[in-house]
């Protein structure tokens, strides 16, 4: 049976981060409990799924997810265990902010069976955090890791940001070293991106802020590889390190193009065949549920011209790349002139025992090539 992954949206927040996209809603923690009903009546509305797949992870993601009480987590785990078979989940990963959640609230969680815990530290620099909108400071970061530690995670990502407007690189390694003194298991090291919509965007438009050049930009990815590298984390995704057997088995769901299931206001869903995704509004999303109607906004039927391009461009963001034998169903969209033409221009690109994968410093150029390598 094929794996799958489950997630499930909770869009709360205390403050909106200048650079985040995606859909969160702030002062309204007063409609978790209406909330909670809404997932669960929207997880009752996919029961026929049961024995479709084998679920092996559960991502709750947001928003921040770690404002929902235990008791509201526990909700949703029932309705999930009741309707799915979910015997075969290994990994269960909560987002949260630091600063935002005590050690009571990290017991309350471990004992649900949550057993991985992502952390939003973003930086270590209060004046850098002050300035992208978050609202915890560097000790905050350093006391939510040792009481998580306390609480029983031994599984715990910190996600981590370099290009920021002032951010130097020297600053960048501090972050970096810090970071490695107290030891998560895994790490997620992202460039800032100016996503449209965003208060970040708005801000760059009217030149208020200043992005960092280009070549700041790749400065600071290639020292976070470097750094990491050496202390023994596996650089296995583009912006995703991790100890050894220690990588997120949910993203690897998603890359590697396996089936999930997702709830919750602006989610996506992915069956082999199709993607379809909820409506971006809590409000609507309640109403949509209160009739028992699934809170779909819209999907898209993939053919095998679209599964060919999303093979390439997901296994190519993995230190492991494509099997060959992936590709074995898409002969017709397989150019042997344009695949050894594209070898040729970049040298980053090794095709060797049945594999297909960037070496080196080619994640650099991963969307190039992507590009190149696409129908």
């Amino acid at each position: 049976m094929k794996k799958a992954g489950l997630y499930i949206h909770i869009p709360f927040c205390k403050t909106k981060c200048i650079y985040c996209d995606f859909y969160s809603i702030t002062e309204r923690e007063n409609q978790i409990p209406e909330f909670t009903n809404a997932i669960l009546k929207e997880i009752d509305l996919y029961k026929h799924y049961k024995n479709k797949w084998k679920f092996n992870t559960l991502f709750l993601g947001g928003g921040t997810p770690s404002l929902l009480p235990a008791k509201y987590l526990e909700k949703i785990f029932k309705k999930l265990d009741d309707t799915f078979d979910i015997s075969s989940i290994e990994e269960i990963t909560l987002e949260a902010n630091p600063g935002e959640i005590n050690f009571e609230y990290l017991k309350d969680i471990r004992k649900l069976g949550i057993n991985r815990l992502s952390l939003g530290f973003q930086s270590f620099n209060d004046k850098i955090l002050k300035q992208i909108g978050r609202l915890h400071n560097a000790k905050d970061c350093f006391e939510t890791f040792d009481n998580a530690r306390k609480a029983g995670f031994e599984n715990i990502n910190s996600d981590m940001i370099f290009n920021i407007p002032k951010l130097s690189v020297k600053e960048w390694i501090k972050d970096i070293n810090k970071l490695l003194e107290i030891n998560p298991d895994h790490i997620s090291a992202y460039s800032l991106t100016v996503e449209p919509g965003t208060h970040l965007f708005k801000m760059v438009k009217k030149q208020q802020i200043l992005m960092p050049t280009e070549k700041i930009d790749i400065e600071q990815f290639l020292i976070t590889n470097e750094l990491l590298s050496e202390n023994g984390y596996n650089h296995y995704e583009i912006s995703n390190y991790s100890k050894f057997k220690m990588e997120c088995k949910h993203n690897l769901n998603y890359w590697e193009l396996s089936p999930y299931l997702s709830f919750g206001p602006s989610s996506h869903s992915y069956d082999l065949k199709k993607r379809w995704w909820n409506v971006r509004s809590l409000k609507k999303y309640i109403k949509y549920l209160d009739k028992e109607s699934l809170p779909i906004e819209g999907y898209e039927t993939l053919s095998m011209k679209d599964n060919f391009n999303e093979i390439i461009m997901n296994g190519l963001r993995l230190s492991n790349g494509i099997k060959l034998s992936d590709l074995e169903n898409y002969n017709e969209f397989i150019d042997k002139n344009k695949i050894d033409k594209v070898i040729r221009k970049w040298d980053c690109l090794d095709i060797k025992n049945n594999n297909i994968r960037i070496k080196n410093d080619g994640f650099l150029f991963v969307d190039e090539i992507t590009k190149d390598l696409f129908f």
